[in-house]
């Protein structure tokens, strides 16, 4: 498949949005229960809630995104700047989480008062990963289909 500015373009964030996930979530994987990884990843507070279900839900999500989203999210982008067609698939399938887990971020947060009112919070914090997850999948589908 040709390699065309917007694969370069898709590719890369794929890369950008990665690399910041991934910095995150790692250090979740390695301290858990850190004050920083609290504050910084997390969000909110364990007291707030039942601490069980927030170190869980949160844990969680910092293993399955460090283990298999993405890396498959990183072969993906590989893949897609190399033209194969198995890179746009990979890059389609990881495409998936990135809209889909912010679903359910978004009703914890709101139902655990945890979301804010801030720019920060509406781009970075969690309307990043869906706008680019759904950017992602139409193009990669758009090009699959071509």
């Amino acid at each position: 498949m040709e390699v065309t500015a917007s694969t370069w373009i898709v590719a890369v964030a794929g890369f950008l949005v990665t690399a910041v996930l991934l910095s995150a979530q790692l250090v979740a994987v390695f301290n858990p229960r850190g004050e920083w990884t609290i504050k910084n990843v997390y969000g909110g507070t364990p007291e707030s809630t039942d601490p069980k279900a927030y170190f869980a839900f949160n844990q969680g999500y910092a293993w399955a995104d460090s283990l298999f989203w993405l890396p498959l999210q990183v072969a993906g982008s590989v893949g897609m700047l190399l033209g194969d067609r198995w890179g746009f698939l990979l890059a389609l399938i990881a495409s998936v989480p990135f809209w889909y887990s912010a679903i359910p971020i978004f009703i914890w947060d709101r139902d655990m008062g945890f979301r804010e009112k801030t720019v920060v919070y509406w781009v970075f914090v969690w309307g990043m990963f869906p706008a680019f997850g759904v950017l992602e999948m139409v193009y990669c589908f758009v090009r699959l289909m071509a």
